[in-house]
């Protein structure tokens, strides 16, 4: 009985070099050339029977951005990190507030709620009240600062917020008026634009608190928010989940009219 050999699984670099230098139609020798290394290395990268180091696959991306792949070398250096670490982030941004302290921006869309960054101190106390009924007061308040506080301790951190504006017209008078005039404050200081979903309509996607982050590297870390934690994800989910965030944004209203509709609830 004859027996096929297993076919070895691609790593992430070989796939990724493979694919972007079948779309500029070069050969394995004509991208050595352009890019100052060697057939020989080429084609054993594109086997899997090796990888480069980082200044050659920085190397090969700038020779695959001049034939007219955008962003050929983020994309080589995140596939070398997974083929390397498992990830496509840095070992430092494994983590959500390392990621936080590299990010420049960041789009987090919630489906039922304000986002953390953008919850008044008085409405970020009532969700600590009723996810924690046995905290003491002295617990609360540290919660609370250490939520409402946060978006402060990141200054270069902007956000672009998705989330319905139910969130806020279902709260009691004092709550309504108190977010409604904080989110105001903080559009009004350029380092938050704001999307409400209108009353009547509901987000399908994501089904958890998703953020989209761009870091100062170039990279970008998405990262969702459940009960047990935050999830950092692997670059393969990348695709799927700025599609959800891009489904979210469509379906709300554009930042000028969701201020609009905070003035009124203010």
């Amino acid at each position: 009985m004859n027996h096929s050999p297993q076919q070895k699984v691609a790593t992430p670099f070989q796939e990724c070099l493979v694919k972007l230098r079948s779309l500029t139609r070069m050969t394995q020798r004509q991208l050595a050339n352009r890019s100052g290394t060697s057939h020989a290395s080429v084609n054993r990268w594109e086997l899997g029977k090796g990888t480069p180091k980082r200044d050659n696959a920085e190397l090969l991306g700038r020779a695959l951005e001049a034939e007219g792949v955008p962003n050929a070398s983020k994309l080589l250096i995140a596939a070398l990190r997974r083929t390397i670490e498992g990830n496509g982030l840095p070992e430092w941004a494994q983590d959500l507030e390392s990621i936080e302290r590299s990010a420049r921006h960041v789009t987090t869309v919630t489906p039922a709620m304000v986002p953390g960054y953008l919850q008044c101190p008085s409405l970020a106390r009532e969700i600590f009240r009723a996810g924690m009924p046995g905290a003491s007061d002295e617990d609360l308040g540290h919660l609370v600062d250490l939520r409402t506080e946060r978006l402060g301790t990141l200054p270069e951190l902007n956000v672009t917020a998705i989330f319905p504006a139910a969130a806020i017209a279902c709260l009691s008078e004092p709550l309504r008026r108190a977010q409604a005039s904080y989110l105001i404050k903080w559009a009004e200081s350029g380092r938050a634009a704001i999307h409400l979903v209108p009353e009547g309509s509901g987000l399908l996607v994501p089904a958890s608190p998703l953020m989209l982050f761009r870091l100062s590297t170039g990279d970008i870390a998405v990262v969702s928010d459940h009960a047990d934690g935050n999830v950092v994800h692997d670059e393969s989910h990348h695709d799927r989940l700025t599609g959800e965030a891009t489904w979210a944004l469509a379906a709300s209203l554009p930042v000028a009219l969701s201020l609009d509709v905070l003035r009124k609830l203010a």
